[in-house]
């Protein structure tokens, strides 16, 4: 007898009353779609539509890496972008593959899997994959019924062995998620009731299929029951019952497993489960942000009545989407420098909470709608009541929340929305922060105090500005930091010295120069970066500068990325992708290094809001008679050295300092030399060492001031 079996077997009329319920349950499932849709358009507009090309490329993209192989579930380190495969390109040419594209795959699956999240990665794996085995198995057995008939000989039972080992993938890992949930208890799970529930429904729909399959195994005994292992093992438990009782409990539990099935759908529509994150999760994925990572999104300033947000509804259609979309993992939590340092701030629970806001006046908002009416100011305030101003106050914008999260959520956007309020709305703003800003408006740089100019760290090097000579391959952007602190100038220097011995034509703006604007936009004051960025724009094309190189990674974030938001478009690279360009081309030569044991320190804003993190492991790499050591936290995983976000600014009142557990995680490597890209960085290890009396075993050093101290240059000559 050939392998098959009958679909609807001992089931009289089941079809026509499983399709009937089905078409219902879906019925409700829209309906409920319809209604949470409802709650999503309450905040304001969100162009996501857009490039919907691109948009679905990436979208495949993410689903490929994030989803089948569970990146950012497992925790996995060195992911594709840093081989220079880009997200939103795939196919761009990546580092070590001629061809580029998925065929960097291999080192992403070989080279860079290193998983730190095992456990959890495993569970959501066997459940997600199992779940959609399933899933699979049950379409093809529909079209085989309906349409042409395959399901027989050796193609059903592998299909029966399949979808027999995804309903046991399932189960196991519902299992273990129970497990790490009710047992093991992270710190960073916070249990609620729906969570349960969702894990016995998906252990309930799972055990009566396998019941199902062991009772029509236990009537029919074919030959070639062994190849439905789960049910061919329970059928085993049925054997002393008569045929009538097989055949009477098979229709019954068939029954019990289709109702339970729709009844754990309708009850997930209606109540909203976390299981919703199954529809969720994608479409958050999909309507991401396709801006570059780095880049907040521009106030209209002319347009807006408010600024930020202050209430819920000031939020887009699709920040409060995010809210929905976050299943409270905890990877945020568990990756904020912040929350790390005992200060308030938990980017889990700030979505969280304002989840709660979001639906807590949803009726309100939807009654105003209704009459077309303005919700007026009866709602909740956000910053100061639903969100505190410490927990505002303590981001450093480091991203690194944004970067873990497995399905895109973006708190750090949120409290930046926050602070816009705070600060535009309520003039409330820390007193430093206040001061600097104040300094930005009168000096043009936020470094209150400093008796330095902008050029005199050029001193003596015969560096030309534009004003002087504006026929330039290149400009040397210096930014506030490396002008005007006593102790990052030494970078500027380090980096005029290189573009020198280089023999490339560059110059600087000098006085001209001006703040790029970067804290004030990221304190909050989105009119004052307006302001810097207008101004920088018009003053560099009046000198047509068209290339740009900067050592700081917060001028070339925004220079890069938040510039051409008003028209200024400049081909703008970092100090440290020059340096290791000139390397490749032999524009530059590193003949001798200094002996010593060095770890580099990935930039917040170089890292994980532009993705660079090879170029200066190269040059480091490059620098003979050093050995260069990785801290457990790096490249994307890299802990923030709590400048970023305005925090060079802010007095750290709050908690242990940022800096301060860098510098300790620097020293568990035993390098003699923390190297950094950065000049925020720099500085805040710079206070850091000396705060922990270290001075006499570790140094900070630019890597630009590495290459220029210990190495003797030879001029490329053609």
């Amino acid at each position: 007898m050939l392998p098959g079996r009958e679909i609807f077997w001992n089931v009289p009329f089941g079809d026509v009353v499983l399709y009937s319920l089905t078409v219902v349950v879906i019925g409700i499932l829209l309906y409920a779609f319809y209604r949470r849709y409802r709650l999503w358009r309450l905040g304001g507009p969100s162009n996501r539509f857009n490039h919907l090309v691109k948009r679905t490329w990436a979208f495949i993209v993410t689903a490929i890496i994030d989803g089948i192989f569970h990146r950012k579930f497992f925790g996995i380190a060195d992911g594709l972008e840093h081989r220079g495969v880009s997200m939103e390109n795939p196919l761009s040419e990546g580092v070590g593959s001629p061809k580029g594209g998925f065929l960097s795959l291999k080192n992403f699956i070989w080279r860079d899997f290193y998983p730190r999240e095992l456990y959890p990665g495993i569970t959501h794996f066997l459940i997600l994959a199992g779940c959609g085995i399933l899933l699979l198995g049950a379409f093809t057995d529909f079209i085989s019924h309906y349409f042409f008939h395959f399901m027989h000989g050796y193609i059903y039972l592998g299909h029966a062995l399949v979808v027999d080992v995804g309903g046991m993938m399932v189960a196991a890992g519902a299992i273990l998620a129970i497990i790490r949930r009710y047992a093991i208890k992270p710190d960073r799970l916070d249990n609620m009731p729906q969570d349960l529930i969702a894990l016995i429904l998906i252990c309930v729909v799972v055990f009566f299929g396998f019941i199902l399959e062991g009772l029509r195994i236990a009537i029919t005994n074919p030959s070639w029951a062994p190849w439905s292992p789960g049910g061919y093992v329970l059928s085993l438990a049925f054997g002393g019952l008569s045929e009538n009782a097989l055949l009477a409990t098979h229709r019954f539990i068939w029954w019990v497993h289709i109702l339970t099935t729709l009844g754990a759908i309708v009850y997930v529509s209606l109540y909203f489960n976390r299981l919703w994150h199954i529809i969720l999760s994608p479409l958050n994925v999909f309507f991401k942000s396709l801006e570059p990572k780095g880049a907040l999104v521009p106030i209209d300033l002319e347009a807006v009545e408010t600024f930020g947000a202050g209430k819920i509804e000031n939020f887009s259609w699709k920040q409060l989407m995010d809210l929905d979309a976050c299943t409270r993992c905890g990877r945020c939590q568990d990756n904020c420098p912040a929350y790390l340092s005992s200060k308030p701030l938990s980017p889990k629970k700030v979505v969280q909470d304002l989840k709660a806001t979001w639906l807590a006046e949803a009726p309100r908002l939807l009654h105003a709608g209704k009459k077309k009416e303005n919700p007026g100011d009866e709602g909740q305030a956000l910053p100061g009541e639903v969100v505190t101003e410490d927990e505002i106050w303590s981001c450093t914008t480091c991203r690194a929340c944004q970067e873990v999260c497995p399905v895109c959520v973006e708190p750090m956007v949120k409290v930046v929305e926050l602070r816009r309020n705070l600060v535009m709305e309520q003039a409330v703003i820390p007193e430093t922060g206040e001061g600097a800003l104040k300094s930005i408006e009168d000096r043009g740089h936020p470094w209150r105090g400093t008796t330095l100019t902008r050029t005199d760290w050029a001193q003596g090097l015969d560096i030309k500005t534009l004003a002087e000579d504006s026929e330039i391959d290149i400009l040397f952007w210096v930014g506030c930091t490396e002008a005007l602190e006593d102790r990052s100038v030494r970078i500027a220097q380090a980096v005029g010295k290189i573009l020198k011995l280089a023999g490339i034509k560059f110059g600087i703006l000098g006085i001209e120069e001006s703040c790029c604007g970067d804290p004030a936009r990221r304190l909050g004051n989105e009119y004052l970066f307006q302001l810097q960025a207008e101004k920088n724009i018009e003053i560099l094309k009046n000198y047509n500068v068209k290339k740009i190189v900067t050592a700081c990674p917060h001028c070339y974030n925004t220079l890069k990325n938040e510039y051409p938001q008003f028209s200024g478009e400049f081909e703008v690279i970092h100090h440290t992708e020059l340096i290791t360009d000139l390397l490749k081309e032999d524009k530059l030569r590193i003949l001798k290094g200094n002996r010593g044991v060095v770890t580099y320190h990935d930039s917040c804003y170089l890292g994980r809001h532009n993705d660079i993190y090879e170029p200066p492991r190269q040059i480091l790499k490059g620098i003979s008679d050093i050995t260069v050591v990785e801290m457990e936290r790096n490249k994307e995983r890299g802990f923030c050295c709590g400048g970023g976000g305005g925090h060079m600014w802010l007095e750290e009142r709050i908690g242990k300092r940022i800096s301060e557990m860098r510098i300790e995680q620097v020293l568990e490597t035993r390098a003699e030399i923390v190297a950094t890209a950065c000049p925020y960085c720099l500085q805040m290890f710079d206070d850091a060492i000396k705060a922990k009396a270290v001075e006499e075993s570790l140094k900070v050093i630019d890597i630009a001031e590495l290459v220029a101290q210990s190495a003797l240059y030879r001029p490329y000559h053609t």
